[in-house]
């Protein structure tokens, strides 16, 4: 496999910087629109296979939790 180049300009007015700018917010909107769920779904899949340790036990809690202000927890 070979590895290709892209160059890009590194020096743009300000009007041409905007008007990329501008572009990109398009075309992320428009890839999340038609894409977003399952871009979505491909990170969580990868996070989720990145996590598992099968050494580590998933415990289940179900204590109460005392919600009241913090005097009432401390005294």
């Amino acid at each position: 496999m070979s590895m290709n180049t892209t160059r890009l300009t590194t020096y743009w007015t300000l009007a041409e910087a905007a008007t990329a700018i501008d572009f990109l917010d398009t075309l992320r909107d428009a890839l999340w629109e038609t894409y977003g769920e399952q871009i979505t779904t491909m990170h969580r899949e990868v996070y989720d296979a990145r996590i598992q340790d099968t050494n580590q036990r998933e415990l289940e809690f179900d204590d109460d939790i005392p919600f009241g202000s913090s005097a009432e927890l401390v005294g």
